[in-house]
C-alpha cells in the first residue's frame, strides 16, 4: 500500500493537477490502455464531455499510475480521486460480501444473462451496494470482461491435477480459498508482477479473462489454457459516496447516463477483444494447448465448490464485531441465495 509522505504527495499532486478552465473527474482503472477497463472509462470520459458541453472533462489513469489495484480504492475512498474500477476479487478487504461473485459457478458463462444480473441486479443494487457506502464509497456498475480460464504448464481436468500447483489469484478471501480447495498452492500477485513469475517458475500458472493474459503476453510462458465454465471476470465501478451526494441533480444525471453508455461499449468490446486475442494465442504460440472441460468434469469443481459457500460467509462473519456476527452471516447467506436464484432467471431468459 501507498504510504505515508508518498501518499501524501501523490495526493498533493493529484489535487493540484484540475484545470482552471474545466472541472476534471478523475478515473482509476486497474487495467491498461486498450483494456477493458479503459474502453469502459473513455466511454465515460467522452459521455461525461458531450454530455457538459465540455465544462467536465474526465483524466483516465492506468495500472500503477497511482499503485496497485488496493491503492486506487483506497484514494476513492478518501476522496482524491472520483472514480475507480476494480474486480471483486481485490474488494474483499473493503467490502467482504463482495465476494459472492467470486465463488465459483455462481454466475453464469451465459453472457448476455451475466450482463443483465450485473447491471440490473436487485440483491447487487438495493443488498450488497449498501454495504459499499460503510467504505464511503458508491457502487455505480459491474461488468463482466469474459470467462475466466486457466493457465497451467500442464493440463488440468481433476482437482487432483491442480496438485501442488502454484497458482497465481487475486488478494481476496474466496480467490485464495478457491484454490486451497482445488487442491492447488494459491499465490496472491498484483498483476504487474505475473509474467516474470511465471517466467521464473515463482508460480506455475493463473486465471484471468483471454483477452487480459493476451495483452500481459502470459500466453508465451504457459502451454495450456484450460476453459473450466467457472466464472466470468467481473470488474465493479465505484464514486466517493461523499462527493457523489454532494453533486447537483443534472451531474448525477450526466454520471449515470455516462454508466449507461460505458455499461454497453465495454461489454461489446470485450466479446470482440476475447475472440480476436484468441485467436492471436493460437497464432504466437503454436504449442499452446487449448482444453474445454466437459460437463462431467466441470461437474467435480462444481461440487468442491460447494464448501466455499460456507467459507464465504465465515468471511464475512469474521470481518464483523462478535456481536454482530451472527447478523452479518444471516445477511450474506440471504444475499448469496437471491443472487444464485436471479442467476438462474436470467439463464432461462437468454
Amino acid at each position: 500500500m501507498i504510504k505515508g509522505k508518498v501518499i501524501g504527495a501523490l495526493c498533493a499532486m493529484l489535487l493540484g493537477s484540475v484545470s482552471l478552465s474545466a472541472e476534471t473527474w478523475k478515473f482509476a482503472s486497474e487495467e491498461s490502455k486498450k483494456d477493458v477497463q479503459d474502453i469502459y472509462a473513455q466511454t465515460f470520459a467522452k459521455s461525461v464531455k458531450e454530455q457538459s458541453n465540455g465544462k467536465i472533462k474526465v483524466r483516465v489513469y492506468y495500472y500503477g499510475q497511482l499503485g496497485g489495484e488496493n491503492d486506487i480504492v483506497e484514494l476513492t475512498s478518501n476522496g482524491t480521486i472520483q472514480f475507480v474500477s476494480v474486480g471483486t476479487g481485490h474488494l474483499g478487504s473493503f467490502v467482504p460480501e463482495v465476494q459472492a461473485l467470486s465463488i465459483p459457478y455462481v454466475l453464469t458463462n451465459n453472457e448476455e444473462a451475466a450482463l443483465e444480473v450485473l447491471t440490473t441486479s436487485k440483491t447487487i443494487y438495493n443488498d450488497l451496494a449498501p454495504k459499499f457506502e460503510k467504505v464511503n464509497l458508491k457502487l455505480l456498475s459491474m461488468l463482466t470482461e469474459g470467462e475466466m480460464a486457466w493457465g497451467a504448464n500442464k493440463a488440468i481436468r481433476t482437482p487432483e491435477d491442480f496438485a501442488g500447483q502454484k497458482i497465481r489469484t487475486f488478494t481476496s478471501t474466496i480467490p485464495v480459498e478457491t484454490y486451497k480447495a482445488f487442491g492447488a498452492v494459491p499465490t496472491p500477485l498484483s498483476w504487474g508482477e505475473v509474467y516474470s513469475a511465471l517466467q521464473l517458475g515463482t508460480v506455475d500458472g493463473m486465471v484471468n479473462p483471454m483477452y487480459f493474459i493476451y495483452g500481459a503476453k502470459w500466453h508465451m510462458v504457459q502451454k495450456y489454457i484450460m476453459f473450466p465454465g467457472q466464472q466470468p471476470y467481473v470488474s465493479t465501478v465505484s464514486t466517493n459516496l461523499k462527493w457523489f451526494n454532494k453533486l447537483s441533480d443534472n451531474k448525477k444525471k450526466i454520471v449515470k447516463a455516462a454508466i449507461k453508455e460505458a455499461d454497453k461499449a465495454a461489454f461489446i468490446y470485450q466479446k470482440k477483444i476475447n475472440k480476436e486475442n484468441t485467436l492471436k494465442m493460437k497464432k504466437e504460440n503454436k504449442d499452446l494447448i487449448f482444453i474445454t472441460l466437459t460437463e462431467a468434469e466441470r461437474a467435480k469443481f462444481k461440487e468442491v465448490s460447494k464448501s466455499l459457500h460456507k467459507t464465504y460467509l465465515e468471511v464475512v462473519a469474521n470481518s464483523y464485531p462478535d456481536d454482530q456476527k451472527e447478523q452479518a452471516k444471516n445477511y450474506a447467506q440471504k444475499l448469496l441465495n437471491n443472487l444464485i436464484k436471479e442467476v438462474a432467471e436470467a439463464e432461462k431468459k437468454h
